[in-house]
C-alpha cells in the first residue's frame, strides 16, 4: 500500500519561532488535518495546543479541515495584553 505524502508548510511567528524556527516543512500523510498538525507540532512546544492561533492559506482553517500539499499554515500566539 502507497501512502500519500503532503508537504506543508508551516511558519511560526514571535514566542513560538523563538523556540521552533521561523518555518518548518511537515510531511504529512492524506487525511492529515489541520487539528492533527497542532497535535504533532504541539508534542514539541505543547503551548501552540492551548495558546495557538492557526491560519490556513491566510483563512480561518474550517473545522476538521483537510491539508493539502502545499498548503502554508501560520501560527501565531494568541495574546492578551493591556
Amino acid at each position: 500500500m502507497v501512502v500519500a505524502v503532503k508537504r506543508v508548510k508551516v511558519k511560526f511567528v514571535s514566542v513560538f519561532a523563538e523556540k521552533l524556527g521561523k518555518e518548518r516543512v511537515y510531511e504529512l500523510e492524506d487525511n492529515t488535518t489541520v487539528e492533527d498538525l497542532v497535535e504533532i507540532i504541539s508534542r514539541e512546544l505543547e503551548e501552540v495546543k492551548s495558546k495557538g492561533v492557526v491560519y490556513v492559506n491566510y483563512r480561518f482553517p474550517r473545522e476538521r479541515q483537510v491539508l493539502n500539499d502545499g498548503d502554508e499554515v501560520l501560527i501565531i500566539p494568541l495574546y492578551a495584553g493591556g
